[in-house]
């Protein structure tokens, strides 16, 4: 039986390190309607992302579990976290560290702060994210930190997340919902009738 349809759709199509990102919502009549496109970047090798420091984006269907940033929340339906400066995203293989998770130094003291992202640190990257459940299980050395996040300027490329321009980023928080599937693929896989045997669009 396909899963219930959701109400949205980020779609992220990419040619090399750039990328299309687009936001596809659904009406009153049940159709798909874009209401948002922004050129971003991706990971600067491209994609396929198999491994911790690879500089992929993973390709295939996920969805945002997370929503946090330096900002205060927008309004976002997903609970917003705003990190201070004990935020960290442990990339820290070791056991009980959290890889692949938002965690608090003040609790896990013992933290690799070399290993992970001190959130507070990316003053322009960081204003909003939204986390890609991209190994969500936290398969140790599969990857860790794989966001949506605001673009920087002079960098034409991420170390594997999806970067959009800040507006766009806001934007996104004000209209995603928790059921909101996120489609990462290139611009030839992620064609409408590819999409819609995925039984996202439809």
């Amino acid at each position: 039986m396909r899963s219930r349809i959701p109400r949205a759709v980020c779609r992220v199509e990419n040619k090399q390190t750039t990328a299309w990102v687009s936001m596809h919502e659904k009406d009153g009549n049940g159709q798909w309607q874009q209401v948002m496109t922004t050129p971003g970047y991706i990971g600067k090798n491209g994609l396929g992302k198999t491994k911790e420091g690879d500089s992929k984006t993973p390709v295939g269907v996920f969805r945002f579990n997370k929503a946090f940033g330096i900002a205060p929340d927008t309004g976002c339906a997903i609970p917003y976290t705003q990190v201070d400066e004990h935020i960290y995203w442990s990339g820290d293989m070791r056991p009980g560290m959290r890889y692949n998770e938002m965690v608090d130094i003040r609790k896990f003291p013992g933290l690799d702060k070399e290993a992970s992202e001190h959130i507070a640190d990316y003053t322009v990257h960081y204003v909003y994210c939204l986390n890609i459940s991209y190994n969500e299980a936290g398969e140790l050395g599969k990857g860790s930190a794989i966001f949506l996040h605001c673009t920087a300027p002079m960098k034409p490329y991420t170390g594997g997340c999806v970067a959009i321009p800040q507006d766009k980023m806001r934007f996104v928080l004000q209209r995603v919902r928790p059921d909101c599937v996120v489609l990462i693929d290139s611009l030839k896989n992620i064609a409408p009738s590819v999409a819609a045997d995925w039984g996202v669009l439809q």
